[in-house]
């Protein structure tokens, strides 16, 4: 049974049925009536945290050589195009578009939507279990050399960009290891690096001074990031630099960003 296609034609229902023949899940809870749960309903939740039969082991016998993939003057930026196929690009977003629209687990924000699966980040961290599919995902990259298995990715932010939506620079800060994983689906964006301002500040004040130390910092580094790619970056490039995306031109962009949450 094509469970996917099931849903698609089920949401498509659902988008046409009007608002007096259906009660939505805050009026339920609102009037404290247990809710119906469907048997289109069980197959969604059982469809998005199943595991990915599409999905290509990679071996740990030949482990990616980052330095080999660096992208930019920046030391730590990696960059891989082409690392999902087309069958693996599909089957992702069968998994993240089985989260219905009106689910809790979709957080509207101001330039994006964004699904979030491993935990609240927050002190002390209270861990909770992948769905299968990013379980596979993250044992990949463990597999293959980017993590370490006491450092795999417990932590996942899917992030949804229609044309013109964009982050602004950021990040990500101490409450995760100094290493993220970036897969690009379902459309190109850009992605731009440039110092934190301490840094490019600091370095300008340098550079005023004959007797002091100088240090260079790449002021700025874009670069396109297509669908079906990865992005590494850790070192200087997670501590050092901001980032953002944008430009964002035709279709949908969805965004896996792996992480390990590294708070006790």
């Amino acid at each position: 049974m094509d469970f996917g296609r099931l849903l698609r034609e089920e949401r498509r229902r659902a988008r046409h049925e009007t608002a007096g023949t259906k009660v939505s899940l805050i009026e339920t809870k609102a009037t404290d009536t247990p809710a119906t749960v469907t048997a289109s309903e069980q197959c969604a939740v059982s469809w998005q945290s199943a595991g990915l039969k599409v999905w290509r082991p990679r071996s740990s016998a030949a482990p990616l050589d980052l330095d080999a993939l660096q992208r930019g003057p920046i030391r730590g930026v990696c960059y891989i195009p082409n690392w999902l196929t087309q069958d693996e690009e599909d089957a992702i977003l069968d998994r993240v578009y089985a989260v219905p629209d009106d689910s809790a687990s979709w957080v509207q924000l101001k330039h994006r939507r964004l699904q979030r699966w491993g935990g609240e980040v927050k002190s002390p961290f209270m861990s909770e279990p992948l769905p299968q599919w990013l379980q596979q995902i993250s044992q990949t990259l463990v597999d293959v050399g980017v993590f370490h298995d006491a450092k795999k990715p417990n932590h996942a932010l899917i992030n949804e960009y229609a044309v013109g939506d964009y982050i602004l620079p950021h990040e990500d800060g101490r409450a995760y290891f100094p290493l993220v994983c970036i897969l690009s689906i379902g459309a190109d964006c850009r992605v731009t690096f440039q110092p934190h301002q301490r840094d490019a500040a600091a370095a300008t004040h340098e550079g005023d001074s004959t007797s002091a130390p100088q240090r260079t910092f790449t002021q700025h580094s874009a670069f396109p990031l297509e669908r079906r790619s990865l992005l590494v970056f850790t070192g200087e490039a997670y501590s050092r630099y901001l980032h953002s995306i944008d430009n964002v031109e035709v279709g949908t962009r969805v965004s896996l960003t792996l992480r390990h949450v590294d708070l006790l």
